[in-house]
C-alpha cells in the first residue's frame, strides 16, 4: 500500500505559527523559508522574489523548501498530526530533536540551536582529527586560499552523498574533505611532491 501523507502541509503550518512566534522568542523571516530551530537557510532558490508578495505566495515557497514536518510531541506519545504540534526544521535538526511530551521544554531545545554554530564544531572536529592545532589553522587556511591548492585539489574532491533518503541536499562538500586535502596537500609540498 503506497505511503499516504496526512501531515497538514508546510503552509498550514505556517499559517498556524506565523502570529505566534514572536511571543516564544523565535524570529522568523517568512520570505526566506528556513529551519524554525538553527536558522539553516537553503540560499535565495526557496525565497519570496517579491517584497510585496502577499500571503499565497508565501505559503507556496514555504511548500516547496525541503524542510521536514518534525512532531514536537511524537506520535508515540500522545501528539497529533495538527499544525500545533509541527514544527519545520531541516533534516540535521529533526534527526537531533528530543522526543518527549513537553511543548514548552521542545521550543527551549529548538530556540537553542544555530546551524553557524553547528557547522563551527564540525570544522573544529575535522581540524582535530587531522592533528591541525590552533597554532596552524592559519597555514591551513592559507592554503585552502591558494591557487596551487585549488589546482591541485580540484580532480581530488569528492561530495559526500547523504546516507538518508530524506536529505535536504543531494550532496554536500564535508568540512573533513577540505581539511583533509589542505593537511595532506602541506605534506605533499613539504617534501616537494605536491604539483597540480
Amino acid at each position: 500500500m503506497p505511503y499516504v501523507d496526512v501531515l497538514p502541509s508546510k503552509a498550514e503550518i505556517v499559517a498556524h505559527w506565523r502570529e505566534r512566534f514572536r511571543d516564544l522568542g523565535i524570529f522568523i523571516d517568512w520570505g526566506e523559508p528556513s529551519c524554525w530551530a538553527c536558522g539553516f537557510h537553503y540560499g535565495s532558490k526557496y525565497d519570496v522574489k517579491s517584497p510585496k508578495a502577499g500571503w499565497n505566495e508565501i505559503f507556496d515557497a514555504w511548500n516547496k523548501i525541503p524542510l521536514q514536518r518534525c512532531h514536537i510531541v511524537p506520535r508515540s506519545l500522545g501528539g497529533k498530526d495538527e499544525p500545533s504540534n509541527l514544527f519545520l526544521m531541516c533534516r540535521e535538526c529533526h534527526d537531533q530533536a528530543p522526543n518527549f511530551p513537553f511543548t514548552d521544554a521542545f521550543l527551549e531545545w529548538a530556540r537553542a540551536q544555530n546551524y553557524l554554530l553547528r557547522e563551527s564544531l564540525k570544522l573544529e572536529e575535522a581540524f582535530r582529527s587531522f592533528g591541525v592545532e590552533a597554532e596552524r589553522r592559519a597555514e591551513i587556511a592559507a592554503i585552502l586560499a591558494s591557487t596551487g591548492f585549488k589546482a591541485w585539489a580540484r580532480e581530488k574532491i569528492g561530495f559526500h552523498r547523504p546516507q538518508s533518503n530524506y536529505a535536504s541536499v543531494l550532496s554536500r562538500l564535508t568540512p573533513a574533505t577540505m581539511i583533509g586535502l589542505a593537511v595532506y596537500y602541506s605534506r605533499l609540498d613539504k617534501n616537494g611532491d605536491a604539483s597540480p
